[in-house]
């Protein structure tokens, strides 16, 4: 098996520039080893499994993963978004 090393930094695990950016600003710069050994592949759309002990970063690995796929950062294997709001439309008010 090929294992990739891991990755140094949260932009190299292929999240959005600007989530990089805003997490930067809060001090979180360098993935721990469950972030960069999930993210990856939750990020693409396949089922991961992560054991770790008690805050190594789990929730943070399954929640910016979710962020993303849900924000529509990530298209689907048919180039489209699975999860895209479209466009902003006009909606009556009452």
């Amino acid at each position: 098996m090929n294992a990739k090393p891991p990755a140094v930094s949260f932009d190299q695990l292929g999240l959005p520039p600007a989530l990089v950016e805003t997490m930067t600003g809060l001090g979180v710069t360098e993935p721990f080893p469950i972030q960069a050994a999930t993210l990856p592949g939750a990020l693409a759309g396949r089922d991961v499994l992560g054991r770790a002990r008690t805050g190594s970063g789990k929730t943070l690995a399954f929640g910016l993963a979710l962020l993303v796929r849900i924000s529509g950062s990530v298209p689907s294997r048919s180039g489209r978004s699975r999860w895209s709001w479209g466009r902003p439309g006009n909606s009556p008010s009452r």
